[in-house]
């Protein structure tokens, strides 16, 4: 965030503040944010050819590794510095003082900031962990138990009603029993391979009733065939088990990202907001560039989370990044007249604000975007050296030029 502009005292009384052009620059803001999230998720929801849409993927990928450096440069250059700057002011009370109180405090804060992060990400993704094992468990249960009624049939031996049919067909069909063309499938099977088949029951010896059997059977999204051979199915319910847990612990990330950046987007909003002067034009262009490419880093982030084609979560997630600075523009034009940059309410709130916000960026931007996606990501590991090497250099440019428009901004 840009540090206090000793001009702003001025436009108390009207003098030096150009309200067309703040105006104007709010307006400039959504558009460079909501262009920079849009682009990833419109181009991953468009269709293409197969050559076209690799070289979009890789162009977003790279797009997106360089929003990556732009936002671990906005913790480290924009954020930390202005925050250490603003708590250990000579203004405020003395606990803010290094003779007798704490001058760590913006790094305290950004610490707890992102301790408490990961312990929320922890629970939040070990929440949904636990009733995904449960589901699967469920589903096992299920599979053990006619996977058991097909040993005890072949104990008993393999009979058949008078009509040609087993038994166990007869006594599904007739309770709501398999979809349509399950039943020719298993059969197929037993045609097919004479030491696969499918048990039948007894006059009801065994009673294979409950809600998870009955919403597995009626279902049609579970494959016919898994009720043939139970441990054919586990192999596919895991592998999918653990790719929508991935995508699950990807989503409860995105949400955490995008909050650090919408905190840290009002802030700097109303701080352009209340700048007046030359000093304006600089930070105006210092934050378009800033958001679109944060922008990119989110919206790569949000059109890989797999959303179904209807879902409004992706369009409001990116609203609420394309508003966040101009809501805070529109605050600062707002309190224009009465807001002092030097006051020691505003010192507080703003470096506690950017702490935090520090600590958010710092978490998200070296655990989830930098380590997640290169260090620990398989695919990345695997790609040739070629890939590897644009993506790096994507991640530090994207930091260096950060890191220079932290002059302006």
């Amino acid at each position: 965030m840009a540090d206090s502009n000793p001009n702003v005292p001025d436009a108390a009384t009207g003098e030096d503040y150009n309200l067309s052009l703040h105006i104007g620059g709010l307006f400039a803001n959504m558009a460079a944010s909501t262009l920079g999230v849009l682009l990833p998720i419109l181009f991953a929801y468009t269709t293409f050819n197969a050559k076209t849409t690799s070289k979009i993927q890789a162009a977003i990928q790279t797009a997106r590794t360089f929003g990556s450096g732009v936002i671990i440069a906005t913790a480290f250059i924009h954020m930390l510095p202005s925050a250490f700057g603003d708590l250990a002011d000579p203004s405020l009370p003395e606990i803010f003082q290094e003779e007798s109180g704490y001058t760590g405090w913006a790094g305290l804060i950004a610490m707890i900031s992102a301790l408490l992060l990961h312990l929320l990400e922890f629970a939040a993704t070990q929440s949904f962990f636990n009733r995904a094992k449960a589901d699967r468990q469920r589903q096992q249960g299920r599979v053990h138990a006619v996977d058991r009624l097909q040993d005890i049939e072949g104990q008993r031996g393999e009979k058949k009603n008078s009509a040609g049919v087993n038994e166990v067909d007869s006594l599904y069909e007739g309770k709501g029993g398999f979809p349509a063309g399950q039943k020719s499938f298993c059969q197929s099977i037993t045609e097919t391979d004479p030491s696969m088949h499918i048990g039948h029951v007894h006059g009801g010896e065994i009673m294979l009733k409950n809600k998870q059997t009955e919403s597995q059977i009626q279902h049609p999204s579970v494959h016919s065939h898994d009720h043939c051979h139970g441990s054919a199915i586990t192999d596919q319910e895991q592998l999918s088990g653990i790719e929508l847990q991935e995508n699950r612990s990807r989503e409860i990330g995105t949400y955490i990202l995008e909050f650090g950046i919408a905190l840290h987007s009002i802030i700097i909003g109303i701080s352009l907001g209340t700048t007046v002067g030359a000093e304006f034009v600089s930070l105006l262009i210092a934050l378009l560039f800033h958001q679109f490419f944060e922008g990119v880093a989110l919206g790569g982030r949000i059109a890989s989370l797999n959303f179904r084609r209807r879902s409004l979560r992706p369009w409001l997630l990116s609203a609420w990044f394309a508003i966040s600075t101009p809501l805070g523009v529109l605050i600062g034009i707002g309190i224009r007249s009465t807001y002092d940059g030097e006051s020691v309410t505003a010192l507080v709130v703003q470096g506690v604000f950017d702490s935090c916000s520090a600590g958010i960026l710092l978490y998200t931007g070296l655990v989830q975007l930098m380590s997640a996606e290169m260090n620990a990501n398989p695919v990345f590991r695997d790609a040739d050296l070629k890939h590897q090497v644009v993506q790096f250099s994507a991640l530090w440019l994207g930091a260096a030029a950060m890191a220079i428009v932290g002059k302006w901004a």
